[in-house]
This record gives structure tokens, C-alpha cells and sequence, in this order.
């Protein structure tokens, strides 16, 4: 399976990524960078109350069911999102019909009604919505560990708003909103599937999105910092405690740092896989060890997480710290298990190769982060070219930064950063290297 997308600028600046491969099947993505991130503490939720408008009628198609039900008759599905960054529309047809998907999204675009009726029901939709993620201990669990650890503001919830913003938006205000968001400059459309024509497929998107405007669209900036601390978040209900062990992560998310930053991802594999061993497969104290990151991209946090008893608590937050230390500092990352994760990671290589959802969620993110085509092959070759000095070398100061420790579920009494501090030896003071404050995230 080939990868070779193709990127292209229309005449009114809009960028459109053509990425032909043998499918049967397209999937088309049109999305606007812009999100939450942009608004104002009294405007928090106005995108995503934008997206459900563009999507609740048109003049062509008078509600959500008549768009629904005309893309599903022609052998395709659609939804859209928005995040704190992004918002968006796309869907997956057969390649025959990829102009249908197309057509239609540029009609919610240009055409959606914003009639007061549909915004009554859309609200009373998004304050449910917001109701049900206040009410899923994940949503909880990452909206405590934002507001806690990465400069107080939580993210999880912004992007939904709050409801008194959902209460108090005017149809007036959401359409100016939507108007001053939407840009040719800040688009990308992406076509990922069977391409017959690259060239047609490029005139009817020109003559389809010509009605956007390409006025200047200003992103504002993330401004954070990580806060070190504990805290927990009571589940009345859940009978085991959640551990969140987390530190900011240690290169800037760049295209100049993604060989270090990979470096780091294996470092985590090999601490993971070592906290597994010692606490599952050694001592039988918890059933699993996961990965962990939480956060925006400028300033993530990452480390591990994993459940036990109140009671086995303190025994695994000791055996976590003194594992992260034998890790660290003796226990260096192997050949043979840096060889088998390169093996691991090739499979969703495959996976990648063969999905025409993942291939254009990724040209997306990645065009959006870095203003350019994802090169695909070079990134694999990187990792693959991987040694086991690399890892060691760009992992180090990983534990510079103070750890945090954060607890969600049932409540305990254990002090667990005094737990770690009398386990975790000399982690913070040995094997650091120097990292400009350019490459440096922390």
C-alpha cells in the first residue's frame, strides 16, 4: 500500500490534501483551525454550539435527519467535532459518490439557517451533553488532573462550555462567531481513498468552496505551566484508587524534536513494561500498568497510571518509585526489547497504511501542526534507525521535573508523595543532559 499525498493551495488559499490509495471507499475531512482555545471565558462553548448549527439545517436540507438520511442513501456516513484546536466535518462514502460528502459540507458551510427554533432544541441538546460528561469519571478524572497540575484551567470542559454560556448565546452572536472563524486560510480539506481524477476532484472542490472568504483568522496562544502537586478526586462509588503518576513531558512537541521525542516514547515503553512486571506479574498487587499523557500540545503531561486497593496503596506507589529509579538509572532499556517494540510498532504501521481514517486524521493533525505533508516513511525509517544509546541519551532528565502524584476513586489516608520520596532514590539528580529552552517543553 502506497502513501503519497499530494498538497495543494486553491487560488483563495485553501489548502486541500489528495491522498489517492487502493480503497473503495473515501474519506473527506474539511476542518478549520480554530476552536475553544480562541474564545473568551464568557464565550466558552460558542464553537461547538457552531458546530451543532451547521449541522441542524440548510436551506437545501431542512434538518439533521434530511442530511443524514440523503448521505446515508448514498452509501456513506458523516459527523463533525470540535476540540479545543480544530472543528470540523467529515465522513466515509464509496468513492463513486466522494463529490456527495463533499457537496453537502460545503452546503452546511455556506447555507445552514441558524433558525431560532433549531437553536432552542440544539441547546437544550449541549446542555445534556455537558451533563453527561460531568457525570463520566474519565471526563472528571482529566479535567482534575488539567486544573491541578497545567496552570489551573481546566480544557476538558471548555470546549462544551459552561451552561450559562449555552443558556445566554443569542443567535446573533453565533453566527457573527461562526463568520469571523471560518477562513480559506485556516482550512484544509483532505480527500483520503480512491481518487480517479486528481485533477477534476480539484476543480469541483475550487468551484464548491469558492464562497469562502480568506480573510486573516488569529489563533491565540496556549499559556501554561506545569504546577507540581497531589490531589484526589473522590468516586464514592468505585471500590478501587486510581494512580496518576505524571511529570511534564520533556521535549517540546516539534518536527525538530520528533527523533527525541520517540526516543522518550520507548523509554516509557520499557518503564512501563518493567512497573508491570513488578507489580503484576511479581506481587499480583494490580491488574494492569498503562501509559499516560493528559494535556494540550503545548504542554502535556505524561507518565503511568494504574488501580489498586486503598489498602496495597502504599505498597504500590513504593514499588512504583523504586522501580522508576532501578529503571533509570541501572536498568537501561535492552536491544532485544527495543527490537521487539520496533516489530510491534510495525503492525500499526499496516494499520495505518490500509485506513483511509486514520491516513486523513493524521495528514490533518499533522499539516495543522507543522504546516507541511506527514512523511510518512521518513518518520517510520526514524524509529527504526532507533539505538539503544538514543533512548538512553534523549530520556534523560525525564525525572527533573517534580513528579506528581494524582488519585481518583475510593478515598485513603496514605501521604503517597511522602511514599515516593522515600523510595524513588536519586532519580531528579543523576544522568541529566543539557536541552535548550527552544527543544525544552518543561
Amino acid at each position: 500500500m502506497k502513501f503519497e499525498p499530494q498538497l495543494h493551495k486553491l487560488s483563495n488559499g485553501l489548502t486541500v490534501i489528495l491522498d489517492p490509495m487502493e480503497s473503495a471507499t473515501t474519506k473527506v475531512i474539511v476542518a478549520f483551525n480554530t476552536g475553544s482555545r480562541d474564545e473568551n471565558p464568557n464565550e466558552y462553548g460558542i464553537t461547538h454550539f457552531c458546530e451543532h448549527m451547521l449541522c441542524a439545517g440548510t436551506k437545501r436540507f431542512k434538518n439533521f435527519d434530511s442530511i443524514k438520511d440523503f448521505i446515508e442513501n448514498k452509501s456513506g456516513f458523516w459527523n463533525a467535532g470540535t476540540s479545543t484546536k480544530h472543528l470540523f466535518l467529515h465522513g466515509r462514502i464509496i468513492y463513486q459518490n466522494t463529490n456527495v460528502l463533499l457537496d453537502v459540507f460545503s452546503d452546511m458551510i455556506q447555507n445552514s439557517v441558524f433558525d431560532s427554533d433549531a437553536i432552542e432544541k440544539e441547546r437544550g441538546a449541549i446542555l445534556d451533553e455537558l451533563g453527561r460528561a460531568k457525570d463520566r469519571q474519565s471526563r472528571q478524572e482529566r479535567d482534575f488532573v488539567i486544573k491541578k497540575l497545567l496552570n489551573g484551567e481546566s480544557l476538558e470542559f471548555r470546549t462544551l462550555g459552561t451552561a450559562e454560556n449555552i443558556k445566554s448565546f443569542t443567535p446573533e452572536q453565533l453566527k457573527q462567531w461562526i463568520a469571523s472563524r471560518i477562513s480559506a486560510t485556516n482550512c484544509v480539506i483532505c480527500v483520503s481513498g480512491k481518487i480517479e481524477s486528481p485533477d477534476k476532484l480539484l476543480k469541483q472542490i475550487q468551484m464548491q468552496y469558492a464562497f469562502i472568504p480568506s480573510n486573516p483568522v488569529i489563533n491565540k496562544a496556549e499559556m501554561r505551566q506545569y504546577t507540581p502537586g497531589t490531589g484526589h478526586l473522590t468516586f464514592s462509588d468505585n471500590t478501587n484508587t486510581s494512580v496518576i503518576v505524571a511529570l511534564p513531558e520533556l521535549w517540546k512537541n516539534s518536527k525538530e524534536n520528533m527523533f527525541q521525542r520517540k526516543c522518550v516514547f520507548r523509554f516509557e515503553d520499557w518503564l512501563t513494561e518493567n512497573l508491570f512486571n513488578a507489580l503484576r506479574t511479581e506481587k499480583g498487587l494490580v491488574y494492569g500498568v498503562q501509559p499516560y499523557a493528559c494535556g494540550p500540545d503545548d504542554l502535556t503531561v505524561s507518565g503511568f497510571k494504574t488501580t489498586a486497593s486503598p489498602e496495597n496503596l502504599q505498597t504500590v506507589v513504593s514499588i512504583i518509585a523504586q522501580t522508576c529509579d532501578r529503571v533509570y538509572n541501572k536498568n537501561h532499556i535492552t536491544p532485544e526489547f527495543l527490537t521487539r517494540l520496533i516489530n510491534r510498532l510495525r503492525l500499526g504501521d499496516a494499520d495505518f497504511l490500509e485506513s483511509n481514517e486514520n491516513r486523513a486524521k493524521i495528514l490533518v493533525d499533522k499539516y495543522f501542526k507543522f504546516g507541511e505533508l506527514y512523511d510518512f516513511y521518513s518518520s517510520v525509517k526514524m524509529a527504526e534507525s532507533m539505538t539503544v544509546d538514543d533512548v538512553i541519551k534523549y530520556s534523560r532528565g525525564y525525572f527533573n521535573s517534580p513528579v506528581s502524584i494524582i488519585t481518583t476513586g475510593a478515598n485513603h489516608n496514605v501521604d503517597l508523595m511522602s511514599v515516593w520520596h522515600a523510595n524513588s532514590g536519586n532519580l531528579s539528580k543523576t544522568n541529566t543532559i543539557s536541552i535548550s529552552k527552544e527543544k525544552q517543553c518543561r
